[in-house]
């Protein structure tokens, strides 16, 4: 009987892992891309790592694929990932409610890696991009850059129940 494959966890950029502004925080960025300062939400270099170890890991945001890229180098060096989207791969929408457009992270457009919608979990801060699977769905708080933000490690346990479904 051959293992369960491992389960595929997508990881969100902006607001999620990171939060990049034009303008400077309190504190130093931790390197910039292009015209944005990146501030590295606080133990998320843990968490990639731990996540490496359980799982097949991605990362799908909202941004361009040059800044996605720029975020994925300095953030995951070393770590293999099943693909970098970026906005290019979102299905845009009109928000009735903000009169704007939202981008949906459609995960049936992951499927052709092998994995089954079942078997693949976003972890995102934006509802709204998740829409279509809403049960696909690791929600975080928002990054706005702060030097205490304790939201990642509160994931490590729904992380291990992940692994058991």
């Amino acid at each position: 009987m051959e293992p369960e494959p491992r389960r595929l966890l997508i990881f969100d950029l902006d607001e999620t892992l990171v939060h990049a502004s034009e303008f400077s925080l309190a504190h130093p960025c931790d390197f910039e891309v292009g015209t944005y300062l990146v501030y590295q939400r606080p133990f998320a270099r843990e968490l990639i790592e731990f996540a490496a170890a359980r799982f097949d890991l991605a990362v799908w945001s909202s941004s361009s694929a040059a800044y996605v890229a720029a975020v994925v180098e300095r953030l995951f060096a070393g770590v293999p990932l099943r693909f970098a989207w970026s906005v290019e791969r979102c299905v845009q929408r009109v928000d009735a409610r903000s009169n704007s457009y939202v981008y949906i992270k459609d995960l049936r457009k992951a499927q052709k890696f092998g994995y089954t919608l079942e078997r693949m979990t976003i972890i995102d801060d934006s509802p709204e991009k998740i829409a279509r699977q809403p049960r696909c769905h690791l929600s975080v708080t928002p990054f706005t850059g702060a030097r205490d933000d304790v939201a990642l490690p509160a994931l490590l346990q729904p992380l291990n129940a992940l692994r058991l479904v």
